[in-house]
């Protein structure tokens, strides 16, 4: 009976604590939406091999030479978890639902977080997921299917961190200047292709009529050699996608120009690291402050449909 009672109130706390860290992750004023993990998950039609992905608690990151892993994701408690043995495994972790016919010009914002596990000897030789885009083009040199794919390893700063490191979160810009991306099915064009890849406003701009067809995923493989590490935090517009262990969070924040996360102060191990907001220009706000954002009207629209399907999938469990 005493043990019964110890396991009531140790779940009890562990489920206090994964709600208060939950929340001091996250900028002040962003809206938790709920759980909509029934349209994330692996995409079969593309995943053969042998790896895995996992939703999970943690990894936490190393930022020193201390020998406790102290910086927690930067999102929440939890990210999704890979593991890609090698050049034979390939999978994709994303949603096929969501995105469907949204123009590929209505995204400006695509970042996410990406934890790769490996001794320093060996990270410089590893392939960090990238991100696929499944579109129909709608140009007539490419036919009307195509994979748009983020390189974060070719990716220079501010897209990629300006020194990639193993065995800690670092956040990627899949849609800043430094960007690279390809078509997998090019057809005659011979600018944003795996031989001459191109930033993601070029991409945007050769391509101002696609749309979204099957997904939007984390990928990793083929013919891409091993991974295993984690990812988390994907944000599109201001929808940021938070991977935990019970499922895919929605978080949106469409008041604040950016924010990102920082390690923890090695003097305070037991904080959650406090998101730091920047200013859109110099004539805004001193940093630390929310600053209102100033969305396209493109980007605004698809705001609009994702606020519109987390309703609906929340009126749907109630």
């Amino acid at each position: 009976m005493r043990f019964s009672k110890f396991l009531a109130c140790a779940a009890s706390g562990v489920a206090v604590a994964s709600a208060a860290s939950m929340t001091a992750a996250h900028p002040a004023n962003a809206k938790l939406g709920p759980y909509t993990g029934d349209h994330w998950g692996v995409i079969y039609r593309n995943t053969s091999g042998d790896p895995s992905a996992v939703l999970r608690g943690g990894p936490y990151g190393r930022t020193s030479d201390a020998p406790a892993a102290k910086q927690p994701p930067p999102y929440g408690i939890g990210s999704l978890g890979l593991i890609v043995g090698g050049n034979t495994d390939h999978i994709q972790f994303g949603n096929e639902t969501d995105f469907a016919n949204i123009p590929l010009a209505d995204i400006d914002t695509l970042t996410y977080w990406i934890f790769t596990g490996a001794d320093a000897d060996v990270f410089p030789t590893i392939n960090r997921p990238n991100l696929n885009l499944e579109v129909d083009p709608n140009r007539p040199e490419t036919g009307n299917y195509s994979s748009l794919v983020y390189l974060p390893n070719t990716s220079v700063a501010p897209s990629a961190p300006s020194t990639p490191l193993p065995n800690v979160w670092q956040q990627y810009d899949a849609s800043a200047e430094g960007s690279r991306w390809y078509m997998t099915r090019p057809g005659t064009l011979t600018t944003c292709t795996q031989a001459n890849p191109c930033s993601f406003a070029e991409l945007k701009a050769l391509l101002p009529d696609a749309v979204i067809t099957y997904s939007i995923a984390i990928n990793k493989g083929s013919n891409d050699g091993p991974f295993h590490g984690a990812v988390d935090g994907l944000r599109i517009n201001d929808a940021v996608y938070d991977f935990e262990p019970l499922g895919v969070k929605t978080l949106f924040d469409g008041t604040l120009a950016s924010a990102d996360v920082s390690p923890p102060s090695e003097s305070e191990p037991s904080e959650k690291p406090q998101p730091r907001l920047r200013p859109k220009s110099a004539d805004a706000p001193e940093s630390g402050t929310a600053v209102e954002a100033d969305p396209s009207p493109s980007a605004a629209r698809l705001t609009a449909r994702l606020h519109a399907h987390v309703g609906a999938g929340l009126a749907a469990r109630l």
